[in-house]
């Protein structure tokens, strides 16, 4: 009988996601290597999901619906939605303006509108299978700027080193990936994020501190075991057409008419009463996660690059640490697609 690779807890109707939360300050996490068949998540090392936050009319509680934008589509309610509050602001707001208000009276006048701006548009968020010090591996959730910081780190790291920041191994020599220390400073809209490598300290023969980037390694349960501790990347969360999020869409609209009627545009004042449908085996959360792959040209495109990878998927990384700076260089750029 063959070895079984499949995570049997994800055949249970209801399993528990680990999600790692950023905190502020510092926190160190490994990246790990794609999971899943190479074929159909290109090697890369996470999955941009487009999601909007809102009101779910069969729970009543906020939660996070996936857009179409995620799986490639140009339409969006919840985006066209967002859109058209937009413009509707900057119009009210200049004619505010030529009417002599202060800028601080137009802040005011507008709060309940930016409050609905806020809180009804579509983010997209970057999941990441990672673990932490303690050796927790779960899902990592970080937004735009953060995730370009974490690309730029580890092209860094592959032209430094040649090797993949996100393998398993520790051999610093020959394949080892590294910890990335992810900052977050601020709060709500002044939220900023930075990423760079996790630091460990020594001394050198006279005493002097010396860092030098932590790629110590990680506990032989998360390797040996991450084919049963990773996530597919590709069903984090419950995929919602554009049908359904129109919907959804409509139900919240008549929740916040209640509170600023202005917000309810031209177009999106229809609203309807919504019943959920049961999700198709396709949208739940408990597909079968399949065995990781680890095979090394890591991708790390996304449609916010100028083009795809060029690098074939038969070379190695070890046999470009052989050659000089500027092939190294190269291999990286190539990678990155930037």
């Amino acid at each position: 009988m063959g070895e079984i690779l499949i995570n049997q807890k994800s055949l249970k109707t209801a399993r528990e996601w680990k999600r790692h939360k950023i905190q502020d300050g510092s926190n160190v996490y490994r990246i790990l290597p794609p999971f899943g068949d190479v074929e159909v998540h290109d090697n890369y090392p996470y999955r941009k999901w487009s999601v909007a936050w809102l009101i779910d009319p069969k729970k009543g509680s906020r939660m996070p619906f996936a857009t179409p934008l995620t799986d490639g589509d140009e339409a969006c309610p919840v985006k066209e939605y967002q859109d058209a509050l937009r413009e509707y602001i900057e119009g009210r707001k200049a004619m505010l303006k030529a009417e002599g208000m202060t800028d601080l009276d137009i802040k005011d006048a507008l709060k309940s509108l930016h409050e609905v701006q806020w809180n009804v548009k579509v983010q997209h968020m970057y999941a990441y299978n990672a673990c932490d010090k303690s050796g927790n591996v779960g899902l990592l959730e970080i937004k735009s700027t953060a995730h370009k910081a974490m690309k730029k780190m580890m092209s860094e790291y592959i032209t430094k080193y040649g090797q993949d920041p996100t393998s398993l191994g520790s051999d610093i020599k020959e394949d080892s990936g590294v910890w990335f220390n992810i900052k977050k400073d601020g709060v709500g809209k002044n939220t900023e994020y930075s990423v760079g490598f996790a630091t460990i300290s020594s001394k050198d023969n006279d005493g002097e501190l010396v860092f030098k980037n932590d790629r110590t390694p990680l506990p032989n349960a998360v390797v040996e075991g991450y084919n049963q501790l990773g996530y597919d990347l590709n069903s984090v969360y419950r995929r919602k057409t554009y049908s359904e999020l129109k919907d959804i869409l409509a139900y919240n609209l008549s929740l916040i008419a209640e509170d600023c009627p202005e917000a309810v545009l031209p177009g999106f004042d229809e609203f309807t009463s919504v019943t959920e449908q049961e999700p198709t085996k396709e949208q739940r959360n408990d597909e079968v996660i399949t065995k990781s792959t680890r095979k090394f040209v890591l991708n790390l495109d996304d449609d916010e690059d100028t083009g795809p990878s060029t690098v074939d998927s038969n070379d190695d990384v070890r046999n470009v640490a052989s050659s000089d700076m500027d092939d190294i260089k190269n291999f990286a750029d190539s990678i990155l697609g930037d």
